[in-house]
């Protein structure tokens, strides 16, 4: 019994450490995390470049990087050089600063038809 609830409490708090936020953006995952940096993974084919606090980051395909949060608990993400409908209707989104941000591998930039 009392092996049972140490498995039922660690699969509850591995839930809540893996909580995803929602994104508007489709192919585009949002998890929280522990640390207060923003990371963005991009594990897409494409090219993707993100504005945050009006600094432009190239991230290339199978690549990744950090922001450390210095004020803001919050970001704004700005996609640049998208022909993507997603970022059409949503060219940028805010995420709490302590999230991890992944460009999936079904992401494209251009439209889908």
């Amino acid at each position: 019994m009392n092996s049972i609830l140490a498995l039922t409490l660690g699969l509850l708090s591995t839930a809540v450490i893996a909580s995803e936020y929602n994104s508007p953006v489709k192919n585009i995952d949002v998890y929280e995390k522990d640390l207060p940096s923003l990371s963005i993974h991009n594990i897409s084919n494409e090219e993707v470049q993100v504005d945050i606090l009006g600094q432009v980051f190239s991230l290339t395909p199978l690549s990744g990087m950090n922001f450390e949060c210095l004020v803001d608990d919050h970001l704004e993400l700005q996609f640049k050089g998208s022909d993507s409908l997603a970022f059409k209707n949503h060219p940028y989104f805010e995420v709490p600063c302590q999230s991890r941000v992944v460009i999936n591998e079904l992401f494209t930039n251009q439209y889908e038809l």
